[in-house]
Formats: C-alpha cells, sequence, structure tokens
C-alpha cells in the first residue's frame, strides 16, 4: 500500500496552516494595535459621542457623550473620586491637540470623597448632554479626552 499524500501536499498543507496562523496572529494584533481589545485591562472605558442636531451660529452645539465602563475581572472593583464633580470630566482639543473647551465648574461641590463598586463582569454605562461654545467649536475635526471614575479616554468626534 502506497500513501496517497505525496510530499509536495504535506508541504502545501504546511504552507496553508502557516499562512491562517500569520492571518490569525494580523487579526488579533490589529484588533490591540487599534484599541478593540485591551489585554490585562481590569477596567476598560470607552467613550462615543452623537450630535443630534448640526451646529449653527445662533445656538450652542449639542453632543450627547455616552461613557461606558466595563469591569473585565472576576472581582468588584472599587471605583472612587475626589468629590461628586470629579466623576466625570471633559476636555475638547482640536485635531493639532491644541486645547478648544474644557467642561465648565458651575457646581458646587463638598469637598466629600464618593465611591461605589462596579461588579464582576459588569458594564455601567452613562449619558451625559453637552453643550460647546459655538464661538470657540465650529465645523471640524477635534478629540475629547474623558474622565469617569478616575479612568481615562479620548475619542475622534467630527462636529457638522
Amino acid at each position: 500500500m502506497t500513501d496517497p499524500k505525496t510530499p509536495s501536499d504535506l508541504g502545501k498543507r504546511m504552507m496553508n496552516m502557516s499562512f491562517a496562523m500569520l492571518a490569525a496572529i494580523g487579526v488579533i494584533a490589529y484588533f490591540i494595535y487599534t484599541g478593540a481589545v485591551k489585554p490585562d485591562e481590569p477596567v476598560t472605558l470607552t467613550v462615543t459621542t452623537e450630535q443630534p442636531e448640526a451646529s449653527s451660529a445662533d445656538k450652542p452645539i449639542k453632543l450627547d457623550l455616552t461613557v461606558r465602563l466595563e469591569n473585565n475581572t472576576e472581582e468588584a472593583q472599587a471605583l472612587t473620586a475626589p468629590t461628586q464633580c470629579d466623576v466625570f470630566r471633559w476636555f475638547l482639543t482640536d485635531d493639532k491637540k491644541e486645547f478648544v473647551q474644557s467642561q465648565g465648574d458651575d457646581k458646587v461641590c463638598a469637598q466629600v470623597t464618593v465611591s461605589t463598586a462596579l461588579a464582576a463582569r459588569h458594564i455601567m454605562t452613562e449619558k451625559f448632554p453637552i453643550t460647546l461654545d459655538q464661538k470657540r467649536v465650529h465645523p471640524g475635526d477635534y478629540r475629547f479626552f474623558v474622565r469617569y471614575w478616575g479612568h481615562e479616554a479620548n475619542v475622534a468626534v467630527t462636529i457638522r
């Protein structure tokens, strides 16, 4: 009896398997590089923005900013902030990373530490309405920098 598999067939299989492994490694590397997957991060913060209506010269620019805090561990994570006003903070830069606008400090906050816990494998989502100054912000590309419960993220946003 002779084996139907010739050395050239085995070589082709090995090449195909090698290409498949390289493709899989490439896909994983891409997701890690782009930030879609963050290995070894116990808590990840994701920020998304939505502009309900186009900007106009006669009224402030409104955005809805949604933060998503995800506990990737099997244990609850303690979340603390120096004051209630420091739970959520933001600032905006232009595409050259020049400061444009930040969150105003119009609230009075008691100087008391606030805390909560994020349960194991749990996701906390919160939506914040943001008002941008139409004298500072014009249609174009910007970057939001956000801190939420001590975790930081930034996201590109296009104002229309």
